[in-house]
């Protein structure tokens, strides 16, 4: 029986790219049903690409034309942009146009855009630094959209409101950025006085509080919870025991490839902050991994970590943070994320013996001084040294 993406009839000008679109949806993992639901709404853009006397050379502007007629003809899905990522990224692989998943995601306000170049050639950030830059810059914009006369208390309000909204170490994040993006206003000439005297400091200490990671039992708790006997969850396991037992970061577990797994050496490559390391590979998660790669399939990508939902790409930051969120509702370990395994990491390293400058190596510290955090939280090891509270003291 024929399936039902085989089924659908394209005219207009993406015609003769709707066979190979149907191949190319089907090779990366869709379902015949879901593949011809894209190519439905290929039909419809094609169709209104006729009727506008659109050439195949859709840009970004164009795509948001369409949904607002697709929204305005009284359909109820496939309603944004977003959803025809699928289209327009193999329309882009096979040189019809020119689009990438950011063009669809351009700044809302023009000066994020200038913001942004300046950014890259001027700063020599990288891509997910100029988003991060840029999606603080928006907020402030939105707030406070005439920067032309922007009074200092309004800059002042803003930070106040995020401090609200976000920890000490977000916001110190949040004012750095700030700074910078009301300094490129004023230099840029789009605003009269320059205000980065009014973005107020952000007190706070990384030696005053105490690091929440989880424990040993919360940690065994997590990784009990996946259900080893499916595909999802011999990778959900495998993810939780590269961030607690090796302490990866939440990027680094995402970006890592088939090729970083050094099975003779018994080693594993790990990738981040513009540095690479290379670690042994323990006996637990070794075999984790290779539970994983056996049911892993094929995929277009040499990225480890696969998404089960079709395109089947790689796992993004946002996936892993999920995996560890959904374990910790499972076994009621809440709250918990990437960053409370890594710390759980260091606490037991610790707790075994090793020094602050082997923890700082395998966590990838660029220093001891970050790795010494970990030290507060040894209430055990810091007991002996406690001298007894003087008799009759107050």
């Amino acid at each position: 029986m024929p399936h039902a993406a085989s089924k659908v009839r394209v005219t207009g000008p993406l015609a003769a790219f709707a066979e190979g679109l149907r191949h190319h949806l089907l090779g990366q993992g869709y379902t015949p049903l879901s593949t011809a639901n894209v190519l439905r709404l290929a039909a419809h853009l094609s169709r209104w690409m006729n009727a506008q006397r659109v050439a195949a050379a859709l840009t970004p502007t164009l795509a948001e034309q369409f949904v607002h007629h697709r929204r305005r003809s009284g359909y109820t899905q496939f309603r944004s942009t977003r959803s025809l990522r699928p289209i327009l990224s193999y329309l882009a692989s096979v040189g019809a146009i020119a689009w990438t998943p950011e063009a669809d995601r351009r700044p809302a306000y023009p000066v994020l855009q200038r913001y942004g170049e300046y950014l890259t050639t001027e700063r020599g950030l990288t891509a997910p630094s100029v988003r991060q830059y840029a999606a603080t810059a928006a907020r402030f914009l939105d707030a406070h959209a005439d920067v032309g006369h922007l009074p200092a208390a309004a800059v002042t309000d803003f930070v106040l409101r995020e401090s609200r909204r976000y920890g000490t170490g977000t916001t110190k994040h949040t004012v750095s950025i700030l700074r910078s993006f009301l300094r490129y206003l004023h230099v840029a000439g789009e605003m009269e006085a320059d205000r980065t005297g009014a973005v107020p400091p952000v007190a706070g200490w990384r030696v005053v509080g105490v690091p929440t990671g989880a424990t040993a039992e919360d940690v065994g708790q997590l990784v009990r919870g996946c259900n080893r006997r499916t595909a999802i969850g011999r990778r959900d396991y495998a993810v939780l025991l590269l961030l607690s037992r090796l302490g990866l970061r939440a990027i680094e577990a995402a970006t890592l490839t088939l090729d970083d797994l050094r099975w003779a050496a018994g080693e594993i490559v790990i990738r981040g902050k513009g540095s690479e390391s290379r670690l042994p590979l323990p006996h637990d998660v070794g075999q984790a991994l290779v539970a994983y790669v056996r049911v892993r399939g094929h995929a277009p990508t040499r990225r480890l970590f696969l998404r089960t939902r079709a395109p089947h790409g790689g796992l993004s930051v946002g996936g892993i943070q999920a995996i560890v969120t959904q374990a910790g509702r499972r076994a009621r370990v809440v709250p918990i994320g990437p960053r409370r395994l890594r710390q759980a990491a260091a606490t037991t390293m610790l707790r075994k013996g090793a020094s602050l400058a082997q923890i700082a190596q395998v966590l990838r510290h660029r220093s001891v001084n970050t790795t010494a955090i970990y030290a507060k939280v040894d209430t055990a090891r810091l007991r002996p040294i406690a001298r007894p509270w003087p008799v009759g003291a107050p």
